[in-house]
């Protein structure tokens, strides 16, 4: 439900995202949980954060926190491969106003 202020003002957010699983997900009960990158086009943070708590919520998965979010932009990756990688997803982001989330690593249960 996105109006064209929102649209023509929105940026593309970044964040580092520290998930669980929740019931009724298939991993729920197997692993702890893990965290993921996530791209989402908001007018600021919080729409991202909420956003990308709906996308999650949507895999079965809840937050636990969000270590770190950020407008995409200039955003400086360790190798090329990651450097055009990431750039790709946020730009299918901003293009698609679709939530991505790339780069999963999960927790095993203790």
């Amino acid at each position: 439900m996105e109006n064209s202020y929102s649209l023509s003002n929105s940026r593309v957010y970044w964040a580092n995202v520290e998930f669980t699983y929740n019931e009724g997900s298939s991993q729920h009960g197997v692993f702890e949980g893990g965290v993921v990158y996530a791209f989402a086009r908001a007018f600021d943070a919080r729409e991202a954060i909420l956003k990308i708590e709906e996308e999650l919520e949507g895999r079965d998965l809840g937050v636990r926190s969000v270590d770190y979010i950020a407008e995409y932009g200039e955003m400086p990756w360790e190798n090329e491969d990651d450097q055009l990688h990431f750039d790709g997803v946020s730009a299918l982001a901003g293009a698609t106003g679709k939530v991505f989330l790339d780069s999963f690593e999960v927790y095993e249960r203790r």
